[in-house]
């Protein structure tokens, strides 16, 4: 075995039981430390997965269920390299499985092919810096009205401020998706061509679909509200593998847990939910909140955001812990009339406002970039506390 094969450390996901020995007594007797899972993982635990026991590489059985298979691997090649094993070599499904971000594949997985695979896999130069991950965070909100589309836009110009190199914006609401008016774009291209052109996606197709604003490459939503959108695990899956090679953040504004949503919240890194301080809004956020924990996600993973937060007219940060049984991530000042003027001039809001500090100390903690908290507002401190 070469040196370069020693860094590599797999991650074997076989339900085949045929296919699992033979692969497993490959890897042993090259010697390889590698993790072993006998059936496919659910969605959106592929991460811990990998992480857990510190793999760097997901050899994937196709053979066993395709469409699982397929959406494991687009889900896992936003963090390692995949490669895809199967019995035979079968045309269209290594065509769909490259299509899903599979770097490999493999009809008879030997030791030489095994290895080969490997040393093809090492980065050219191993000794130069990684390709810093990319994040992708799903802005959903708890209710309609709540500011998630107008925080979204915020926060993706606000990390391309910050010094990211590239930033995608996703309206991925097709009925009410409000990002085209809020930036004041106008575009001929939206997420439904996206979705139906996704499988089949370049670089060169992408940028006609995208529009440029305040160094943000932005996606809009249909036009026309009754233009149909449908958005299934494994569209979802597949875009945001696609964006992840080609952004450092990508910034989902859906529409709640309906028409989409909760797809793109089960396949981002952050699930970030909005909601106000209002009695109504906290009613419709626990159910959100209850529709995701009944579609695998788990509360642990939701990040609550408080936008407008007024405690004089609202329930306090401590009331809303206890009505949601989750402690808000950030506190986001309310500030109505500057935020209202960054809308009627299609403009960011202005960066010495309230409501963008917050904005900029929320994407800060994000990325792990916070400052010393003598620093922060006082509200958002006062969101930070027990979490």
């Amino acid at each position: 075995m070469s040196t370069a094969q020693h860094r590599w450390k797999p991650l074997l996901i076989c339900p085949g039981e045929e296919m699992s020995r033979h692969n497993r007594s490959v890897l042993t007797e090259m010697r390889l430390e590698f993790s072993f899972i006998a059936e496919y993982p659910r969605a959106g635990t592929i991460g811990g997965l990998l992480s857990k026991p510190g793999c760097n590489v997901c050899f994937v059985d196709v053979a066993t269920d395709q469409e699982r298979s397929l959406s494991l691997i687009a889900e896992a090649a936003a963090d390692v390299p995949v490669v895809a094993l199967n019995t035979s070599n079968d045309a269209n499904l290594i065509l769909r499985c490259l299509r899903r971000g599979a770097r490999e594949f493999l009809a008879e997985a030997t030791l030489e092919q095994i290895g080969g695979v490997l040393d093809r896999l090492l980065p050219p130069h191993a000794s130069a810096s990684p390709k810093k991950p990319a994040r992708a965070y799903c802005v959903m909100p708890g209710k309609p009205g709540c500011g998630a589309s107008t925080l979204a836009a915020s926060l993706a110009i606000e990390f391309k401020r910050a010094g990211a190199s590239s930033v995608l914006l996703v309206d991925a609401d097709s009925v009410e998706g409000s990002l085209a008016f809020l930036l004041k774009l106008k575009t001929g291209f939206h997420l439904g061509d996206a979705v139906r052109d996704w499988k089949r996606m370049d670089q060169d197709l992408w940028n006609r679909l995208v529009a440029p604003c305040h160094g943000v490459a932005v996606l809009a939503s249909p036009e026309n509200p009754a233009t149909p959108v449908e958005i299934d695990r494994a569209t979802a899956l597949g875009l945001l593998a696609f964006w992840r090679e080609h952004y450092e953040a990508v910034v989902v504004d859906t529409p709640g847990v309906r028409s989409g949503g909760s797809e793109f919240a089960t396949a981002c890194e952050e699930l970030l939910l909005v909601t106000t301080n209002e009695l109504s809004a906290l009613h419709a956020t626990r159910r959100s909140i209850e529709f995701l924990e009944q579609n695998a996600i788990e509360r642990a993973r939701i990040k609550l955001i408080v936008n407008r937060y007024t405690p004089a007219t609202g329930l306090k940060r401590e009331d809303v812990e206890v009505a949601l049984k989750i402690a808000p991530y950030a506190l986001l000042e309310n500030d109505y009339k500057v935020v209202q003027m960054a809308v009627l001039e299609g403009k960011p809001v202005a960066p010495s406002s309230h409501f963008a500090r917050s904005v900029g100390e929320l994407a800060a903690r994000l990325t792990g970039k916070e400052k010393a908290s003598g620093k922060r507002s006082s509200l958002f401190a006062l969101g930070l506390r027990k979490n």
